[in-house]
């Protein structure tokens, strides 16, 4: 058996039967730069075989990616469901969480248009006073959450007790959320946020409820299952409404970041295993809460 090797567009080779070696091209000497030609044959001229072989530069650059390629939320939780990182059950209830943060964006920039700001009158379970837009807000990612059909149990800052969802909708998840941290701030029109955690139900209640507990079986049941450390998370994240809406999320493989691009109205990909550095040139304290520290 005879090889031999040329380097020749693949499309514009001729091969002679008069000669089992015999190469012709209709193309000028300086384009003939592409793929290498293996040509082997056996006894007969007839008997020949050729296998191209793609130039390595080439095929390193098909691979990369184009500029225009944009990974959306969406196909990133796919992704990680195909994974087995997160179930369709999750992937769902984060889907439910990413429009309940567009709406509350929604809402925070047009504040001041939608007279949304300043005090609604009520006190929230942690002695805050709630913001109108505390109220709406909360009402949104409740909604949301509920509508999704996965979620068993909502816990917000601004309600006195977890509640149950209705079992028409109910799920098997657990959401735990303050639908907008930092409200006293949007007045001011400083950024502002959502805190949300996922946990699957969990019997083992890590708070005390006491004898002389007021609340029924049900409420019970609902503090019985949010009262569960970090540790136990399935999913977490915040999102944030500043100059642009950025969205932090972890499912326990690495922290991604999302940015919501007002132009399709999604969620895209800008930020891949987020970390804190090891040390930076900004050290602060709540210097208000100076008199209570130890």
């Amino acid at each position: 058996m005879a090889i031999s090797s040329t380097t020749l567009n693949a499309s514009n080779i001729l091969l002679s039967r008069t000669s089992p070696f015999h190469l012709t091209s209709n193309l000028p000497l300086f384009h003939r730069q592409k793929p290498t030609i293996f040509i082997s044959t056996e006894h007969t001229p007839h008997n020949i075989r050729c296998a191209v072989v793609p130039n390595t530069t080439a095929a390193i650059a098909s691979k990369k990616s184009s500029s225009f390629a944009l990974q959306t939320l969406t196909t990133w939780l796919l992704k990680q469901e195909q994974e087995g990182n997160i179930d369709a059950e999750l992937t769902i209830v984060l889907s439910s969480i990413s429009m309940a943060c567009k709406q509350i964006a929604s809402l925070v920039q047009r504040a001041g248009i939608s007279k949304l700001t300043g005090v609604q009158g009520a006190v929230n379970v942690q002695g805050e006073q709630q913001k109108k837009l505390d109220v709406v807000s909360n009402e949104v990612f409740s909604n949301c959450l509920r509508s999704s059909g996965r979620t068993g149990i909502i816990a917000s800052e601004e309600e006195d007790v977890p509640v149950a969802v209705e079992e028409s909708y109910s799920g098997n998840y657990i959401v735990v959320f303050d639908p907008l941290d930092g409200s006293s701030n949007i007045d001011a029109a400083v950024s502002t946020g959502s805190i949300f955690g996922i946990y699957c139900p969990n019997d083992e209640c890590l708070a005390d409820l006491g004898d002389d507990s007021t609340l029924d079986r049900s409420a019970e049941r609902c503090v019985v299952n949010v009262c569960q450390p970090g540790a136990n998370l399935l999913a977490a994240g915040y999102c944030m409404y500043s100059s642009s809406v950025i969205l932090v999320l972890t499912v326990g493989k690495g922290v991604y970041m999302f940015t919501l691009d007002p132009l399709y109205g999604e969620f895209l990909l800008t930020q891949e295993n987020v970390r804190i550095p090891p040390a930076g040139k900004i050290y602060t304290f709540n210097e208000g809460q100076l008199l209570a520290m130890e």
